[in-house]
This record gives structure tokens, sequence and C-alpha cells, in this order.
């Protein structure tokens, strides 16, 4: 594939995400806003807080799950198949469930180290220095692994998938479109995780991927949430 078809992949991934994007912003600002002047939010937030801490890591298995499997699969149902239920659908979820609910925990984890290396604190070197490692090499590293699990479902755990998962190419056309389009939502999503205290972050993460799933539907239109799953 030329570098221009790349370029344009590129393109239309940041043209179908910069619109839902920018409204996810204006929520992430409201909800920043709420944390830090309303009182009963922030106490709310607390107690989720509290939960996430006694229950653990199911808790952040279930929370992937939820945003990630659930909401996208019943949105499915509803705007793409008419309210008509397929066995597909108990597929889906049960595949993408387990493995964003694995994602949820290895996030935790993720966070948790962010918080050792640079800090509790929210000051903005230590905000900075997260959202870097975040969105340059953990995001570009995970999105990969993510695309290659779900490129080996479609063609199979062969040779030749295995071959072509490991190439230029393949890094170009399918990981780099998904990065540039998670950029659009997290580079600024992340702004808002770090600013949360750690216990916090997981839910607020999997806030906004949640809010993500809803606004795209909405925004975006049912044809590029179809094009979004196909991704």
């Amino acid at each position: 594939m030329h570098l221009c078809d790349t370029t344009s992949q590129i393109k239309a991934a940041f043209k179908a995400n910069i619109k839902p994007g920018a409204i996810l912003w204006l929520f992430m600002l409201i909800f920043f806003v709420a944390y830090a002047t309303n009182s009963s939010f922030s106490a709310w937030l607390a107690k989720v807080s509290a939960l996430k801490i006694s229950v653990g890591y199911p808790f952040s298995f279930f929370v992937y799950v939820l945003s990630a499997a659930l909401m996208p699969e019943i949105l499915q149902i509803l705007f793409l198949q008419k309210g008509r239920v397929s066995i597909k659908n108990l597929h889906n979820f049960f595949f993408v469930g387990l493995l964003f609910g694995c994602i949820g925990i290895i996030t935790d984890i993720f966070y948790g180290f962010q918080a050792l290396w640079f800090g509790e604190a929210g000051g903005l070197k230590s905000l900075f220095l997260k959202a870097f490692v975040d969105q340059g090499l953990y995001s570009p590293v995970a999105n990969f692994i993510l695309v290659s699990i779900f490129f080996l479902r479609e063609n199979g755990i062969r040779k030749e998938a295995l071959k072509k998962i490991l190439t230029a190419k393949f890094a170009l056309v399918k990981v780099l479109p998904v990065v540039v389009a998670g950029w659009c939502v997290w580079i600024p999503g992340v702004m808002l995780v770090y600013s949360m205290p750690t216990a916090l972050q997981l839910p607020v993460a999997s806030l906004i991927l949640c809010f993500w799933v809803l606004i795209f539907t909405f925004v975006a239109g049912p044809g590029a949430v179809q094009a979004e799953t196909a991704a």
C-alpha cells in the first residue's frame, strides 16, 4: 500500500473521531468542574474510589466489560440489528468482554506504576509525563496487541497471519489509524484521568470509554459504528 493510501486512512480516522471527540472533551470539562466545585459529586466519587479499593481488580475487570463490551453490543443490537439478538452478539460479548476485562486489570496496574514512577500529586510536570508515557508508549503498544488479536480472530492463528502482523505494512495500515483515532479522545482524556486520585483513575477512564461509545453512536451515526466495530 502506498504512503498516500495510509495517509488517507489516517485522515479518515481523524475526521470520523474528531467531532464526537470534541463533544466528549466538553463532557470531560464539565466532569472536572463538577468534581472541583460540587461537594455532592466529589463525595459520590469518593465512594466509588472506596469501592474500587475494597473490591480491587474484579472491579477493574467489571467496569471495562461494561464499557467496552456490553455497551457497544447493546448499541449494535438496537441501532444496527433493529433489536434482533443473534448468537453472534453473545460470541462477541464473551470474546470482547474477556479481552477488555483483562485490559481493565492491566490498565489498573499500569496506572499504579504511573503513580509510582511520577508520583500521585497532580502537578503539571507529573501530569504531562504520565500523559506522554500513556499516549506515546503504552497506547501504541496496547493498540498493536489489540489489533493483532482481532486480526488473528478474523484470519485464524496461522503462520501467514502471524507473518503479516510482523510487517511494517500491518503497523501502518491496521494499527496507526487506530492509534490516531484514539488520540482524538485520549490525549485530553488522560489529562482528566491523571488529574484524579489514583484510585479514581480507572473508573474515570472507563466512564470516558462508555461516553465515547454513546457519543460516537449518536454523532457519527450507525454506519460509522459499523465501520468502527469492523475495525
